[in-house]
């Protein structure tokens, strides 16, 4: 008797789209950001996992509805089980810590959630609409978090608002790319309408910063809405970068405002990893110089660079007075990406002198 091949866990517990990753980590990293705390981090629990589980009760409800039960069903089942169960914790902690009415977002954005579930089953989930009420659901977590950690309306609703245009900016954005990597010819304008008029409204609406983000967004897109099309892992990767910036930027213009945000915390961040990650980076830095092949381990630590980087531009921000160091590692992040692409030796020798002079200093 043949037996049979078991089910990769993989397959069964992570969902093989990736857009849905930063629509669900940024409302819930800005809600970490604006309020730290218990009931922030059981809102993190409750989005997070209520997120996994939706892959794993898919697969069994679609099993189910033929009348069969495969191997993957049961194992869907039990992951489906343990993430709601997780899912469930997050939103019992969030209760008992909570210092403010932070279910009321989420019960006002329910409506979306049904659409997106019935959008789900009939497997119409990646039209531009579901996928819009989607990430706008998952978006109400940030003003959760906010009211759950004490601050006040104006907070919440100005952290929806940010991700919100980002996301309807972005969906445009990258629908649009999409089809165009796929051969198709659509229309451009109606993103860039979604593009500029979100920064717009950020300006108009929202703290400054929020504004810069979604402006850097806009000139990118309508740049490269006439370039030509590139993967679709390549606008994932990208418009997660972006929607990093908005949530940053959006905790920047509320910590600049008077609010106690964690990135108060950034300075003392960016002393400690500082010249760890240089050293790294560095060390990256030589390897580039001499191998053609870049291993996803050096990529990883170019990442963390990238990083210690935009730490240095926040603590810029707040340092008030004019700082060389995060300038430099800037230019840094450019001469090492130039290196990746490796179009000459000239940016990993820049990027050893720029290295050296940090390390120094």
């Amino acid at each position: 008797m043949q037996k049979t091949a078991p089910v990769p866990l993989r397959s069964v517990a992570l969902p093989t789209e990736h857009g849905g990753w930063g629509f669900t980590l940024e409302p819930i990293l800005l809600g970490l950001l604006l309020a730290p705390g218990g009931a922030t981090f059981g809102l993190f629990l409750l989005g997070l996992f209520g997120f996994l589980a939706r892959h794993p009760l898919k697969l069994a409800y679609q099993d189910l509805k033929r009348g069969k039960r495969y191997p993957r069903t049961l194992l869907a089942l039990k992951v489906a089980s343990a993430y709601l169960a997780l899912s469930a914790l997050g939103l019992l902690l969030a209760l008992f810590t909570a210092k403010g009415p932070f279910l009321l977002p989420l019960l006002l954005a329910l409506p979306l959630g049904a659409y997106t579930l019935w959008a789900d089953v009939e497997n119409r989930a990646r039209e531009l609409f579901p996928e819009v009420a989607a990430a706008l659901f998952m978006a109400s977590l940030a003003p959760a978090g906010a009211l759950a950690g004490g601050l006040g309306g104006e907070v919440a609703l100005g952290a929806f608002l940010a991700l919100a245009l980002r996301d309807v900016a972005a969906l445009y954005y990258a629908r649009t790319q999409v089809l165009r990597a796929r051969g198709q010819n659509p229309k451009r304008h109606p993103a860039l309408i979604a593009l500029f008029l979100s920064a717009l409204l950020a300006f108009a609406l929202l703290p400054w910063t929020v504004g810069l983000a979604l402006s850097l967004l806009a000139l990118y897109g309508a740049h490269a809405l006439f370039r030509p099309p590139v993967p679709a892992r390549v606008i994932g990767w990208t418009q997660m970068g972006f929607g990093l910036l908005v949530v940053l930027a959006t905790a920047l213009g509320f910590t600049l405002e008077g609010l106690p945000t964690a990135l108060l915390g950034v300075p003392l961040l960016h002393r400690a990893l500082g010249f760890g990650l240089i050293a790294l980076a560095f060390l990256a830095g030589g390897y580039l110089f001499f191998r053609k092949e870049v291993p996803r381990s050096v990529r990883i630590l170019v990442g963390l660079y990238d990083l210690n980087a935009l730490l240095g531009l926040l603590y810029l921000a707040f340092a008030g007075k004019f700082l060389p160091h995060p300038l430099l590692a800037l230019l840094g992040v450019v001469l090492l990406h130039l290196a990746l692409k490796r179009p000459h030796p000239w940016p990993a020798l820049g990027f050893w002198g720029l290295g050296l002079l940090l390390l120094v200093h």
